[in-house]
């Protein structure tokens, strides 16, 4: 046995049952629901547009792309903050279904440019209503102001994450 181990238990553990409430804050509630609705938008999403065969993650590439048609697969997985295995892995199943086309790079030949297709077009009113079905229920109860002030804070959330402290 290691002579070092504490033989006390840890003041944090030995802590009266009262004092936990302590531990868990408001700001660490405020991330887990956070977390926790994040997690429920994508599920929802993702079994809407189950039938039609695409994942929140391939319809990120997709709607990148019809964004800017001129955007790199590296560079969508910049942009989304994905590894370029994981946008990689959706750009080959999207080019499986005949949703977007692979072309190496003229310039530089480790380059993947990608291009929609017309198959691609067929699919946007499904999978459009299945994001509108998604916002619905997300955003039920909430006003255009209420919507546009979150927004708002979320941007500011999101850029104090992004920014080195």
């Amino acid at each position: 046995m290691n002579d070092s181990y504490p033989k006390r238990v840890p003041e944090a553990l030995a802590m009266r049952e009262a004092d936990y409430s302590a531990i868990v804050t408001d700001d660490d509630r405020l991330l887990f629901l956070m977390d926790e609705i994040s997690r429920a938008a994508r599920r929802a999403f993702d079994e809407r547009v189950q039938a039609i065969g695409l994942n929140r993650t391939q319809w990120h590439v997709l709607a990148e792309l019809v964004r800017n048609p001129s955007l790199t697969q590296s560079e969508i997985a910049k942009r989304l903050e994905f590894e370029a295995a994981t946008i990689g892995l959706a750009v080959s199943a999207l080019e499986r279904r005949g949703y977007v086309r692979r072309k190496r790079g003229t310039r530089d030949r480790r380059v993947w440019s990608l291009e929609l297709t017309s198959a691609m077009e067929a699919i946007l009113p499904d999978v459009r209503r299945a994001a509108d079905l998604t916002h619905h229920s997300l955003w039920a109860g909430l006003t255009p102001a209420e919507k546009k002030v979150m927004k708002q804070l979320l941007e500011r959330v999101s850029g104090n994450v992004r920014s080195p402290t």
